[in-house]
């Protein structure tokens, strides 16, 4: 009998031993890396160059780096480059990054199963370029901006609360990763604004705003007393449009300038006073935008000699130079005409225009090799007044008062 329940227990045994060895592996668990990692990229999502990588097994690199892994090449910003790793070189890694400025960056204990993109993210470190700036342009400034050459967002005022007296100096900084800085400037009337890009700043110690520094070859090497001021001119709007840009600057120059409106516009009849930098032969481009896209541009107008100009249809090619008239009356002037000598009446020079009570217009004489006339206004009320034959070419104003 206990035999037999041997047997049975035998038995009972040889058929569990099968059953287990067939039982199904537990299943891995979600989310868990692989057990090794074949490869790693490396971006560089900076602005250095990196010079070296080296990417030792975790908890190994203090003691032996390896070689680097770049070899003979480099990773400049904005590329990447994958790395192939030896068999069972496992997920845990120590990463040693080497820069062109010989920065050194250490990472260690990173798992490359689970990050399979490394980035390298250094840049040039912003520094303040900072100058003694100095006013002698006759106006006040109350703004000062900076920025890196490239930039498109000026910044905050450099001044802040301040404003910088004409005669007067600050030091100003400007952040900039180069050395290349642009600078603006804003004069008191808001309307005056003036734009200089691509200003060396690390061999800047000192800037000087005067007249004709911003067309200087080195605006840092001006000094006042070098050129004289340049023109005071009065441009007058009557072409029927607003006006949205206007650039003044000597003919030839190579850059345009700032728009002398700034953030305003020029609506018909408005007038614009400015200053000029000086200019050779005092010769000048003017360049406008109107408020449809249209542009218009003359160069070659001496505004030394020309103070006021009319912006009105044909301006561009009519003979520039002409004579204020000045309505002193209490109407409107409604018609204006310009007669030679023993010559037929001639057309109403205003066209569809006048000339308010208190304004001005500025007309360019009908014949420029003609400079005899007689002037004859037509006010409003029906009145008209004639002025007997003048020298025009030898007159800058005619007052008209009835």
């Amino acid at each position: 009998m206990h035999a037999a329940r041997l047997l049975l227990a035998a038995l009972a045994l040889l058929v569990a031993i099968p059953a287990a060895a067939q039982a199904p592996q537990r299943p891995a668990q979600p989310g868990q890396p692989p057990r090794d990692a074949a490869q790693v990229t490396v971006k560089n999502d900076g602005e250095i160059t990196l010079y070296e990588l080296y990417i030792a097994r975790g908890g190994t690199g203090g003691r032996n780096w390896g070689p680097d892994r770049l070899g003979a090449r480099v990773l400049e910003a904005g590329r990447e480059f994958t790395v192939r790793l030896g068999p069972n070189f496992g997920c845990l890694a120590d990463i040693r990054l080497v820069y062109e400025d010989g920065e050194e960056e250490i990472r260690e204990r990173v798992d490359l199963c689970r990050e399979r993109i490394l980035v390298a993210a250094r840049f040039v470190p912003m520094e303040e370029r900072t100058f003694t700036l100095r006013n002698r342009t006759g106006l006040m400034v109350i703004q000062v901006f900076g920025r890196e050459s490239g930039e498109r967002e000026w910044g905050q005022d450099r001044l802040g609360n301040d404003v910088l007296e004409d005669g007067a100096e600050m030091t100003v900084a400007i952040p900039a990763r180069g050395c290349e800085i642009d600078l603006m400037v804003v004069y008191v009337d808001n309307r005056a604004v003036e734009e200089r890009r691509g200003i060396d700043a690390c061999e800047l110690a000192e800037l000087t705003l005067a007249p004709g520094w911003l067309y200087a070859e080195n605006p840092a090497a001006l000094r006042p007393g070098q050129t004289g001021a340049g023109p005071r001119i009065t441009l007058i709007n009557r072409s029927g449009r607003t006006v949205f840009t206007v650039h003044v600057f000597p003919d030839g120059a190579a850059n345009e300038g700032p728009d002398r409106l700034g953030a305003d516009t020029l609506s018909d009849g408005a007038t614009l006073d400015l200053a000029l930098e000086p200019a050779p032969d005092c010769r000048y481009t003017l360049r406008l935008t109107y408020q449809d896209g249209t542009r218009e541009e003359r160069g070659g107008i001496d505004f030394c000699r020309l103070r006021e100009l009319a912006i009105a249809p044909g301006w561009r090619d009519s003979p520039l130079g002409g004579v204020r008239f000045v309505n002193a009356g209490p109407v409107p002037v409604i018609a204006l005409h310009l007669d030679q000598p023993g010559a037929p009446a001639g057309p109403d020079v205003l066209g569809d225009g006048i000339i308010g009570r208190g304004e001005a217009a500025t007309i360019v004489l009908p014949d420029p090799q003609v400079c005899s006339y007689e002037v004859r206004a037509v006010f409003r009320d029906g009145r008209t007044v004639v002025v007997p034959v003048t020298d025009l070419c030898a007159a800058a104003e005619i007052v008209l008062s009835p």
